[in-house]
């Protein structure tokens, strides 16, 4: 039997898992979070319900959580991690879990998406927050209002990046990743792998491992 154990994560991460209740890792979990630990960039095909969102939230906070701080200085708390997702409903719902893992750091966890008032939103990411979720419209939209840079990423997520290009969002993906440092570790998840998803991979991605599920 495996546990969550195994991965030799955070003590403030494991305590977020037992209190949300996970028991054993999914066969996702258990094939990406070593190789997303590592650092090195990911590609995978994985299903919404799969428990992909552990798969890449939990070490992806255990790579930035060095930086972790109590420090009230927004510069203190620049975009560390940014997670790319289609739609409002996927970005709520990936920010909530996220937002459940790292509840026992330091780190601040924040959601941006259209349809509802910028200001808000704009306020938080002056404030600082180091995992960001977004989807690409409007995080473009903060961009160019300077609310937020991408310079000190170290981690980006594309999630359900196949929706992402079936609903035009190619060109708005590319002019967010020309925002980013050349060196990050890049991870991306799609229900299937077509041939313009392994386009994109290729383009913005650097021998990506493959975890197929």
């Amino acid at each position: 039997m495996s546990s969550f154990a195994q991965f030799n994560l955070d003590s403030r991460i494991m305590s977020a898992i037992e209190r949300i209740g996970y028991k054993e890792p999914t066969p996702i979990q258990l094939q990406a979070i070593p190789v997303v630990m590592k650092g090195g960039d990911v590609m995978g095909a994985a299903q919404t319900g799969t428990g992909k969102t552990a798969s890449f939230g939990l070490p992806l906070i255990a790579r930035i959580l060095p930086h972790a701080n109590t420090s009230m200085s927004p510069a203190r708390h620049p975009v560390r991690a940014l997670i790319l997702t289609p739609t409002r409903e996927l970005a709520d719902q990936v920010s909530a879990n996220m937002t459940q893992y790292a509840a026992d750091t330091p780190l601040r966890v924040g959601v941006v998406y259209g349809g509802v008032d910028i200001r808000p939103q704009y306020d938080m990411l002056r404030r600082g927050v180091e995992i960001l979720t977004a989807t690409p419209g409007r995080l473009l939209d903060h961009i160019e209002q300077r609310a937020t840079n991408l310079s000190q990423v170290e981690v980006v997520v594309l999630d359900e990046a196949d929706r992402m290009l079936d609903m035009g969002f190619f060109d708005d993906i590319m002019r967010i990743v020309s925002q980013l440092p050349s060196e990050r570790q890049t991870i991306m998840f799609s229900a299937t792998l077509p041939p313009k998803i392994r386009k994109l991979a290729k383009e913005i991605m650097h021998d990506p491992a493959e975890v197929n599920i």
